[in-house]
Formats: structure tokens, sequence, C-alpha cells
């Protein structure tokens, strides 16, 4: 099995150890209506009135975490490392396996959506897990090699290094200033108009600051909440669904490959920065979409949503290049 093993320089957590289980089924898409057989048992799907499935949520053949096993945290010396406990799902977006993003309908959009958050509510009810991450790549550059539309749902022991960092910061600012660090950016980039890229009454989308790739697109809610999973106001979920549809149109004329992040609040109440100061989560984080386009200057660079996996172990690594002649 895997191990989540910590970088004693950096902090980090690197999945140490995780084996990909290839498929008998050349040729034949998992994810296509027939084909069930070919993935694990599902955990949850949307049907029609004829009974047909319209998203499905199963568990990945060969997860980076699996939920059955203990965190059983321990040291090696001087370094710290503990099981890859947690959960990692697929969630199969539509029956058509040539369908992309932008040419979903509302309702087909209404449905992920409604997914992807019943997945991290149930999640988070396993106080193991600390972060529940949905994320969905689009397009080889991004990392997907299977194009039938599907997303990621997985859940960790720790949380990626971009949300630890985003919740220091945004409780920093708070601490300083009493206000949301996101509320403000809202505030601004809506007030100066010259990375805004859509809005409408509830929700905004903007071109970050310091972005990280080009056309990089965050979308934010322009009311205060931390959760995600925790939007149920109809109406508002139709401006997101406008908003992001939008949003992907003008992104899938620009790349062929693009990765959605759903940063949300992580499944602890408080998090302890650089001070002793403990402040409520929901106080000062905003739960936002992040849209990273790929192309082949920036797809070699890691995405600071996930974690290093490796396949080989350090100890085989060092003994393979020690079998090595020069």
């Amino acid at each position: 099995m895997a191990e989540l093993r910590r970088d004693i320089v950096t902090g980090n957590w690197v999945v140490v150890g995780h084996r990909t289980i290839k498929s008998d089924s050349v040729g034949l898409c998992p994810f296509c209506p027939g084909n069930e057989h070919l993935t694990p048992k599902t955990i949850r799907e949307y049907k029609d009135n004829e009974g047909a499935w319209l998203v499905r949520c199963f568990p990945a053949s060969s997860p980076i975490f699996v939920i059955e096993e203990e965190l059983s945290k321990r040291g090696e010396g001087i370094y710290d490392k503990m099981n890859s406990v947690g959960a990692h799902e697929l969630i199969v977006e539509s029956r058509s396996h040539t369908k992309i993003l932008s040419d979903f309908s509302e309702n087909e959009y209404m449905l992920l959506l409604d997914m992807y958050q019943e997945r991290i509510h149930d999640l988070k009810n396993d106080k193991r897990f600390k972060y529940i991450q949905v994320f969905k790549n689009h397009g080889e550059l991004a990392g997907s090699y299977i194009f039938h539309p599907h997303s990621h749902v997985i859940a960790t022991p720790v949380m990626p290094d971009k949300i630890q960092l985003e919740l220091i910061h945004s409780k920093n600012h708070y601490l300083q200033k009493e206000r949301c660090l996101f509320c403000d950016i809202i505030n601004q980039e809506k007030r100066l108009d010259k990375r805004v890229v859509s809005v409408n009454a509830s929700f905004i989308s903007i071109c970050p600051f310091a972005s990280r790739f080009p056309f990089e697109t965050w979308i934010l809610p322009r009311f205060h909440d931390s959760n995600f999973e925790n939007l149920k106001d109809f109406r508002a979920k139709q401006e997101l669904i406008s908003i992001l549809s939008d949003v992907i149109k003008r992104v899938e004329r620009l790349t062929n490959a693009y990765t959605i992040v759903i940063h949300s609040s992580p499944n602890v109440h408080e998090i302890d920065s650089l001070n002793e100061h403990r402040l409520p989560v929901s106080e000062h984080f905003h739960w936002h979409i992040e849209i990273l386009p790929r192309d082949f200057k920036t797809s070699k660079y890691k995405r600071e949503d996930e974690f290093y996996v490796t396949q080989i172990t350090p100890e085989e690594a060092a003994r393979t290049l020690k079998e090595e002649k020069v």
C-alpha cells in the first residue's frame, strides 16, 4: 500500500509507492453506458424517469487514498509518515462519451453540482479526513487520459499545500483587518474592472492578479460563505451555472486542456497558524472555483492543488540507481 511521507524541509506531504492497476479492457471506455461492469460498484447515481443513470459516482480502480485503512501515524528517525488513508472517487458526468462541459445544459450542470455537494457532505462525516477536494481534468495536457467527461473527489488526512497557504493568509488578513480577504479582492476587482471576466447578481469571475497560468480564471460568490457544499438557494445555483458555463465556453475556445478545482472549507473548525489566535474557518475563508488552462509550456509544472504521487519508493529508486552501471 502507498503511504504519505512528510517532506521535512518544506512540510509538504507526498504519496509514495502508489501503483496503478492497468485495465484489461483495451479499447473500451469504462465510463460509457453498458460498461458499468468495468468499474467498481456504484456509490451514488442520479437516474432519469426510465431508470437510466445520468450521473454516477464510484470508487477509483487505482485509488491514491484508501478508505479501509487506519492512519497509523509513525516516525522513521526524524521523518514522519502515515498510511494514505482517505477516499478517491470518480464522478462520470454524462452518458455521452464525447460531450464536453461547454455543451452541458443547465440541468446537466445542476446534477453535477448536486453530486459534488452530496459527496463532499458524505465524506466530511468521516473525521479522519481533513480535506475533501473536487477537481476535473480536461485534456491530456491536464492529466486526463479518458476522454469521457468525469471528475475526481479525493478525501485526505492532510490538507493540500495550496489550501493550507490560502487558510493561513486569509486568517492573517482577517486578524489584521477584521475582513475577509476574498471579499476584499472581490470588491477591489469589481471597482477597478480591469481583470473582471463576467459578473452577475451572485457571482463574479476574474483573472487573478498573480495568475499562475495564461487565462487562469476564478469564480467567487459575491456573498461570504466558506462552504461550497452549503450552496442550496436554487436561484444562486442557477447564477453559478450561468457564469461557470460562460467562462468554460470562453476557455475552451482558447485551450484544449484545463483543470477545474473547487476550493471549499476544510473538514476542521479552526486552523492553527503562526500565532495563538483561534478563529473559526467560516469567518475568514471564502469558497471559490479555480479554472487553470494548460498548454505545452505550463503542463510540465505541478499544479499546486494536487499531491505529488510517485509510483516507486525512494528506497527502490536508490537501489535501482546503485545497480546501474556507468
